[in-house]
This record gives structure tokens, C-alpha cells and sequence, in this order.
């Protein structure tokens, strides 16, 4: 293989060496350290599938930890591998030396224990993209520049990229797809986050979708219930009493939650893994911004993903959002009538 980088990228001469003396059916046994929450799995997956066609005869291993086993892409790889974090200094040494070497060693997680685990972790090549460069000299064989000014699944192919592999797009997640046009008209929110400031408060989603419902009357409007008993929905209640076309879709388990999401028209949410859920089954979806940056959970390759998020960096108000998902629902399905019937004298 070809080492195709240039001055982007931090390449050693040992893994010039590797690459350009390896042939794709020679890499057997593959290391992929991806330490994190739900939806960052979620944007790992079209690198596994990836990673799959460009080496179908290798064996390959995802790395995690003990606290992040929610979500893990099992159906993608061969092993799951998971690094003892809670137990004393002892067990945790055993467990980093149980790792067999590898032919090829990708860092996707770049955290003080995905370090430490590359470092222990006998592999031909290494490859990384760590913040802070100087951990490409102490680490890493083959060090790329992390962009979160694009689409995290994306950035991560990157890897792939460097031994001449040609990505598909649409991405590929191996998970249900969308059906376009003949998805029912079905709109759903989710207004939970794993951090509340990344979520606007409960009642202005209530207020949201109390108007939602009024204005885009053709659609059922379904609040989806998180996995935790705080994710309820029961501050809708009045809301769901006022408008026969508001729901609440009760706690989904995960094996279900994928085609559930994937049949819907649309997802309306903040920065949450439910958002990269639906990016996965290529649901249309209108990401709501003022904490996080946008562009890195935000996909330019298909049309049916919207930001809604102001310059200034505060946060939308209702009339923004609104129109995002007008503008949204008529770009996705143009063949429908136009959504939105507008209150007259409603407040923003």
C-alpha cells in the first residue's frame, strides 16, 4: 500500500516503512479503540463497515471501557475488548497486558486511557489524531489533524483514506434506512441531552410542540421518551390533552429504536445521541445549536439534515426553529402539500 499523505499529515518512518511493505490480504488482526457514549458509537459505524471492505480477511477488535458499553457496534466486528477501569492498579495492568498484537492499531478516542492503551498495546502500526500533536511523536505512527468543523463520521474515514480507500457515500451504517417519501407523517422530538445545557428546558419544548402541532396539523407530533427514568414525558401532558395529534412514545429499547426512528418523517432535537441515531438511518433531522458546535454533527452529503443555530450564539427561539422545520419538510418532501399553516397572531 501507498502511504497517501502529505504535509496534513504526521508520518513516521516506521509506519512508511509498514504501509508501503504490506499488502491488504497480509493486515489479520485489527485494534479499534473507540472509548465513549451512544452517540458517538453511532458516528463510528460507517468506519467499521469501512474498515470491513477494505480489509474483509481481518479479525478485528473494538476496544472500550467498562462505563461505555451502551450502543457498542457488536454486529460490526469480530471481538469487543473491554479495558478494566474499576478495579485496582492490578487488575487494571492485567488488563491492558491481555491485548495480543495486532497488525494495525487506530486510536478513534484520543483520552488519557485510549493512551495509555495504545501505548501498552504491541501493533505494527498505530495510527491517531490527537489534539495535541506532540502525541504523534510519543504514540503514533500515522498522526491525522481532527476537523470538528465536519461531520464526525466522516473525519473518522480519514484513516481509511491514508491507504487509498474509497468511502461509499451516502455513508453507510448498516442500520435501517429511511424510507423517503413513504415515511409516515410523523414528526419526533426529543428534548433530552447527557447534559441539560445542550437542551433547551423542558417547558419551552413543551411550548414548541403545542405550537408545532397547531401550525403543522397534518403531522403527528411524537415525543420520544428517553432511557432514563428523568427522560419522561410527562410535562406534556397538557399538550398532549389539548392536541389530538400529539403523543408521547414511551421508552424504546435500543434493538427497536432504530426502525422506529427510521420510519419517521422527521427528528427535531438538540445535541444528543438520538440525533446521530437518526443521522445513521438517514432520517431527516433539525438539530437545535447554542452550546455545541453544529458542524461537527451536522452531514453535507445528503440534503435532509438542517442546523438551526444563531451567530450570535444565543439560543433559538421558537419562530426559528419553525421555520427550520418548514423550510426542512418542504425541501425533504416536495411532493407534499405545503406543512404549515400558521397561527394567526401566534407569539414567537
Amino acid at each position: 500500500m501507498r502511504a497517501w499523505t502529505d504535509k496534513c499529515a504526521y508520518l513516521s518512518r516506521r509506519g512508511r516503512r509498514c504501509l508501503e511493505s504490506t499488502a491488504v490480504n497480509e493486515v489479520k488482526r485489527i485494534l479499534v479503540i473507540r472509548q465513549c457514549a451512544f452517540g458517538d458509537y453511532m458516528a463510528a459505524r460507517p468506519f467499521l463497515v469501512e474498515l470491513r471492505r477494505l480489509f474483509p480477511e481481518a479479525h478485528i477488535t473494538l476496544a472500550t471501557v467498562t462505563t461505555y458499553r451502551y450502543a457498542v457496534p457488536e454486529d460490526l466486528v469480530d471481538a469487543v475488548y473491554v479495558q478494566e477501569t474499576r478495579g485496582n492498579l492490578a487488575a487494571q495492568w492485567r488488563s491492558l497486558r491481555a491485548i495480543e498484537p495486532v497488525d494495525m492499531l487506530f486510536d478513534l478516542a484520543d483520552t488519557s486511557r485510549s493512551r495509555v492503551l495504545t501505548l501498552m498495546a504491541p501493533a505494527a502500526i498505530k495510527f491517531g489524531f490527537p489534539y495535541r500533536s506532540f502525541f504523534n511523536h510519543l504514540l503514533y505512527d500515522v498522526g491525522l489533524r481532527r476537523s470538528n468543523y465536519h461531520y464526525e463520521a466522516e473525519v473518522l474515514l480519514d484513516f481509511l483514506k491514508v491507504m487509498g480507500h474509497k468511502p461509499r457515500y451516502p455513508l453507510d451504517f448498516a442500520m435501517p434506512c429511511h424510507p423517503g417519501a413513504k415515511a409516515p407523517r410523523v414528526i419526533a422530538y426529543f428534548p433530552f441531552a447527557s447534559q441539560a445545557e445542550k437542551s433547551l428546558p423542558l417547558d419551552a419544548w413543551s411550548q414548541l410542540i403545542d405550537q408545532a402541532a397547531a401550525e403543522f396539523p397534518d403531522y403527528r407530533h411524537m415525543l420520544l421518551e428517553g432511557h432514563k427514568a428523568e427522560e419522561s414525558g410527562d410535562f406534556l401532558a397538557e399538550v398532549t390533552a389539548r392536541h389530538a395529534n400529539v403523543a408521547v412514545q414511551p421508552r424504546t429499547p435500543l434493538e427497536a429504536l432504530g426502525p422506529w426512528m427510521a420510519d419517521v418523517s422527521a427528528l427535531v432535537c438538540g445535541d444528543t445521541g438520538v440525533r446521530n441515531l437518526a443521522l445513521a438511518t438517514h432520517t431527516p433531522t433539525l438539530g437545535i445549536f447554542f452550546r455545541t458546535l453544529p458542524y461537527r454533527y451536522w452531514p453535507r452529503y445528503e440534503a435532509c439534515h438542517e442546523a438551526v443555530f444563531l451567530r450570535s450564539g444565543e439560543v433559538p427561539g421558537r419562530a426559528d426553529i419553525l421555520q427550520g422545520l418548514e423550510e426542512l419538510l418542504v425541501r425533504v418532501y416536495p411532493e407534499r402539500e405545503s406543512p404549515r399553516r400558521p397561527a394567526v397572531g401566534e407569539a414567537s
